[in-house]
């Protein structure tokens, strides 16, 4: 996805404002490492001043963290689905809507989601690595709670293993093109299903 140049500048309200500069942050770091873009981009992008973006943000290194705190919700935990006494069937229909829907919200936000979990230098930053580490840990209690699992050290480990086999499969889809949607929903299911949880 390209820029299309500097947005108009229009008076907008504090909050509408800080939340257009959100957007077209995370959209140019999707796009491009937070190295090769400029404060000056990001405000011209937003129709703003660079005044006003470091009036909201203070710096472009705090915009970037709250662009990273957003992708961190994003795409979203799985959504909790009511499991009936938590049979296997239920819970196997449970897991299957979870990354259906999961997989609706990573096909809409395509760029970043690549574009953050491609940047290999955001996780050499210790800051942004416990933003997108909060994330996975909401990430392995909802895994946890959809399974109808016990919370110990083992079946979180279990988990933690399976999330980095979501990474992979999600780029092998959406960077790659080797396996496609359907394939990486079978994948997940199957496999979140078969872990040896106890």
């Amino acid at each position: 996805m390209t820029h299309e140049g500097p947005a108009r500048r229009t008076r907008l309200t504090s909050g509408d404002r800080r939340e257009q500069i959100l957007q077209v942050a995370q959209s140019l770091f999707a796009e491009r490492s937070y190295e090769e873009v400029s404060t000056s981009e990001l405000a011209a992008a937003a129709g703003t001043t660079r005044t006003n973006l470091h009036h909201h943000f203070g710096t472009k290194r705090a915009l970037y963290l709250e662009v990273v705190r957003r992708f961190a919700r994003l795409p979203a935990p799985p959504v909790m689905v009511d499991v009936t006494g938590g049979s296997p069937d239920g819970i196997a229909s449970a897991v299957d809507q979870t990354f259906d829907r999961w997989l609706d919200i990573v096909e809409h936000n395509r760029a970043t989601y690549l574009g953050m979990i491609g940047a290999s230098s955001i996780r050499r930053d210790p800051e942004v690595e416990a933003v997108l580490q909060s994330g996975m840990r909401v990430w392995e209690e909802r895994l946890l709670a959809v399974l109808r699992a016990p919370r110990t050290e083992v079946n979180r480990a279990h988990v933690r293993a399976f999330q980095s086999l979501v990474s992979t499969a999600t780029d092998e889809w959406l960077r790659l093109g080797t396996l496609d949607r359907k394939a990486v929903h079978n994948l997940l299911t199957c496999t979140l299903l078969a872990l040896p949880l106890r």
